[in-house]
């Protein structure tokens, strides 16, 4: 028998208990859900009831996420105008951090060919995640049983050949991947998502990080050096879904590169069908995908992770995968990374 998913209200539990540390605000919010919201809530579907998302919705509606009574009042005082913005509203927050984890892997397919790659980002949104070549990564390499803040080695595992650039640093575990010793080629970008953003247009940025709690000062930095890089180095955009848009956003590439398609966080947003017929159709493809998904949600990865993953450990939040194989596990952000594969071998 299958297990039920979670009611609203201990979603809602579940994610204050994993944000608390980092926001108190967005804990206190999601702990302050009386009978007359989560009633609210359920009227939208279960997509459009994501935390991140209702939150990011009152704050554009003006609540103020200080206030752990404003999300409560707002659910009384502007009830349609709430499930009206609920039910268009999109996910857009790109967290660039999830880079750290894939840059290693894109790398070792790099070094595998002698074309450029072409990369297909889905699920982009404002594509601050589709530029892993313009990415210097750091890696706290920890010996097996040291936890983080402990001794540890700093590993340089790939250098951005241009500016702008990011910088990221991440903890990592196990069969780490081995530096990368070249840059990672790239002939051309696609940025593939339902509602593309365009950081070009007024106010977009700002709209971006209304999702990002308030007290996320550093991650609001990193997305705006993010943007600096995307808007210098811009994807093609184009407007669509995984399954049936694949196809397009693959061909839009340069003739003669290696397609890579990406997806980070995207998955869990795609009906379990469609998810199958997008894993199909990149096999059908013969193209390369380097994932980060939900541990658990794509059953070919999941029957290649070891034995005792257990996916509700928030440090195995999600899977690292290269062409359908798990590499490793990570939290939810790709902070901190367990390799049992290394993806250059």
């Amino acid at each position: 028998m299958s297990t039920p998913p979670p009611s609203t209200r201990e979603r809602y539990a579940a994610y204050a208990d994993r944000i608390a540390d980092v926001s108190p605000t967005y804990a206190a919010w999601a702990r302050s859900l009386d009978d007359d919201l989560v009633a609210l809530l359920d009227t939208v579907p279960p997509t459009q009831r994501q935390p991140e998302l209702v939150f990011a919705v009152a704050r554009g509606l003006g609540a103020d996420p200080s206030d752990p009574a404003a999300l409560r009042a707002l659910g009384q005082e502007a009830r349609p105008a709430l499930v009206a913005a609920l039910t268009t509203a999109t996910m857009q927050a790109n967290d660039p951090r999830r880079l750290a984890p894939l840059v290693p892997v894109i790398a070792a397919l790099a070094a595998r060919t002698a074309r450029s790659l072409g990369l297909v980002d889905v699920g982009a949104a404002a594509s601050l995640c589709s530029f892993p070549d313009r990415v210097t990564l750091d890696l706290r390499v920890h010996d097996a049983g040291v936890g983080r803040g402990e001794e540890h080695r700093l590993v340089r595992t790939h250098t951005a050949p241009a500016e702008p650039s990011l910088r990221l640093t991440a903890d990592a575990w196990g069969t780490v991947p081995s530096p990368s010793t070249a840059a990672i080629r790239v002939a051309g970008r696609v940025a593939l998502d339902p509602h593309p953003v365009d950081l070009r247009v007024p106010g977009a940025f700002d709209r971006l990080v209304q999702a990002v709690p308030p007290e996320a000062t550093d991650r609001t930095a990193l997305m705006r050096e993010a943007a600096r890089v995307t808007l210098a180095e811009p994807p093609v955009r184009i407007t669509g879904r995984v399954p049936d848009d694949l196809d397009r956003a693959l061909d839009a590439l340069p003739a003669d590169c290696e397609p890579v398609v990406m997806t980070a966080g995207t998955l869990v947003y795609v009906p379990g069908a469609g998810r199958q017929r997008f894993v199909d159709r990149v096999a059908e493809r013969g193209v390369h995908w380097v994932a980060l998904e939900r541990t658990g949600i794509l059953a070919g990865v999941a029957s290649t992770l070891p034995d005792g993953i257990d996916p509700t450990d928030p440090a195995s939040f999600a899977t690292v995968s290269l062409d359908g194989v798990a590499l490793a596990v990570c939290d939810a952000f790709g902070t901190a990374t367990r390799w049992f594969r290394d993806p250059s071998l």
